[in-house]
């Protein structure tokens, strides 16, 4: 294959692609606040040169060709916590056609040098509603990289410093990048016990609740919050609350909310474009304060207006209803 057969190929295909991109890294964006993370998603379709070069590599290695290319677009999602990949993964499967995967955690050697990312060989899939109209573009696919913050930190890095582990180095030099891989790799570790660790802790009572309670935000408000508001209102609230008060607010709101769930997404859903004008309501101490003002209203009435407006909490309860 010549570079004007793929030229001429790729002129055909990239405006698919486009359109494939924006389709799926939207329907991502939208949809992935399900599993109550918000990573950052991004799109990127490969240019001309990209294409020429790989094809040109890999004939080189192997038997290969422009439809054996597979990463022509790349969807990108970031996530904080390797946790968080296992949901990413069971969203995927869930929602594409998933083609190949390539965990390379699983598969790299314990002395090989890589970062360390999943990857998917995807299609949509048309039976999902948001994809039902885009039947021209089924038998497309693409490449998913799902990556965490510092995952992507070091496949950048490395990017720059055009390392690849085959390349001959002195023994000098591969002993520092082991040192910084193994840095990368220990920080992912070290944030996820970190994390967990805070919110089952006792003495970190409002860390545990802020942790719970933003994933409902990315849930259901599907945007980011203010985090030192939310420590700042959530540590008032628990200051109003009682040990047993603040027992039942750990142990009893998520299943509130999950009980709730139609009322809360029809409440979210009528006032998605106000959010400027009700701020609290795309802040995670919203859930708090509907909890604590249905189970022990007196404790939040009596005293919220040492510390806030008055105004602020009516609102809350008028987004409600009547039952509080």
């Amino acid at each position: 294959m010549n570079v004007q057969e793929i030229a001429d190929l790729w002129k055909k295909d990239e405006p698919k692609f486009n359109e494939l991109g924006i389709l799926v890294s939207t329907f991502i964006k939208s949809r992935i606040t399900e599993i109550e993370i918000l990573p950052e998603v991004s799109a990127r379709t490969k240019d001309l040169l990209s294409i020429v070069k790989k094809v040109k590599k890999k004939i080189r290695e192997k038997e290969y060709s422009y439809s054996h290319l597979n990463d022509k677009l790349g969807i990108r999602i970031i996530c904080t916590f390797q946790t968080e990949m296992d949901s990413i993964d069971e969203f995927l499967n869930k929602y594409f056609v998933i083609v190949n995967v390539e965990k390379k955690k699983e598969n790299l050697d314990v002395k090989t040098l890589d970062y360390i990312s999943n990857h998917y060989d995807a299609k949509i899939k048309t039976s999902v509603k948001e994809f039902k109209k885009h039947k021209d573009l089924e038998n497309l696919i693409f490449e998913i990289q799902v990556r965490t913050l510092n995952q992507h930190a070091w496949a950048n890095t490395a990017h720059a410093l055009s390392y690849k582990q085959e390349a001959e180095l002195p023994h000098s030099l591969m002993r520092k990048v082991y040192r910084l891989l193994s840095l990368y790799e220990i920080a992912d570790d070290e944030f996820s016990i970190v994390n967990k660790s805070l919110i089952e802790n006792s003495d970190t009572k409002v860390y545990g609740v802020l942790r719970k309670l933003e994933s409902k935000t990315y849930k259901y408000a599907k945007i980011d919050f203010d985090r030192e508001t939310s420590l700042f209102v959530i540590r008032k609230i628990l200051n109003y609350l009682s040990a047993n008060q603040i027992q039942n607010v750990t142990t009893e709101i998520d299943n509130y909310i999950q009980k709730h769930n139609k009322k809360i997404e029809k409440i979210f859903d009528k006032n998605r474009d106000r959010f400027f004008e009700i701020p609290i309501l795309s802040q995670p101490e919203i859930f708090l304060l509907w909890f604590c003002l249905e189970k022990f209203p007196y404790a939040i009435t009596d005293n919220w207006s040492n510390d806030f407006d008055l105004d602020e909490i009516e609102q809350v309860k008028t987004l409600w209803g009547k039952e509080i």
